[in-house]
């Protein structure tokens, strides 16, 4: 039976990819160069943390945060981990496969997934959508109202405007 935000749930409100993240390479031809939102997964949903983070250091500032820290925004059986968006879902995802190997590029939003044990596991799926800013509010504003607070490595809204490359 599906949960809510399950790779279920979301392949029937139209996600598709569901590729891992590790197996991303640079170029990342199997996703489209359009605008929308993704997510991202982690299957089964097994809690636990590591020391350090694995993400690249992006300015040179390191993204480990403290256990206890990921431990207090953990939610327990909850496969989403992630919701963002793009102006360029293959420009964004690449930035976050990169990062995840930890190279130092500009994905920050997240950063919590690469601390997390089983951070090997996670999966991205994607959705087109003409209104990306819109669309993640909208999935944001559902995810809470579901589970009472963001996915575990959603820090903050997305409140800054997109900006069309």
């Amino acid at each position: 039976m599906s949960k809510p935000f399950d790779p279920h749930d979301l392949a029937a409100r139209g996600f598709v990819g569901f590729q891992p993240v590790q197996t991303l390479t640079d170029g990342c031809a199997q996703i489209p160069s359009v605008s929308g939102f993704y997510v991202v997964t982690l299957e089964p949903v097994v809690p636990g943390f590591l020391a350090h983070n694995a993400g690249g250091w992006f300015k040179r500032e390191d993204p480990t945060v403290a256990v206890e820290q990921l431990e207090a925004k953990w939610l327990d059986g909850v496969s989403c981990q992630y919701i963002g968006r793009a102006s360029n879902l293959r420009r964004r995802i690449e930035l976050l496969a990169r990062y995840g190997r930890g190279q130092p590029v500009s994905h920050r939003g997240g950063r919590y997934l690469w601390q997390l044990a089983e951070h090997k596991s996670l999966c991205v799926a994607w959705r087109r959508d003409l209104d990306p800013i819109c669309a993640e509010r909208e999935l944001l504003d559902e995810f809470e109202a579901t589970y009472g607070a963001l996915p575990f490595a959603n820090l903050v809204r997305g409140a800054r405007p997109l900006v069309l490359a």
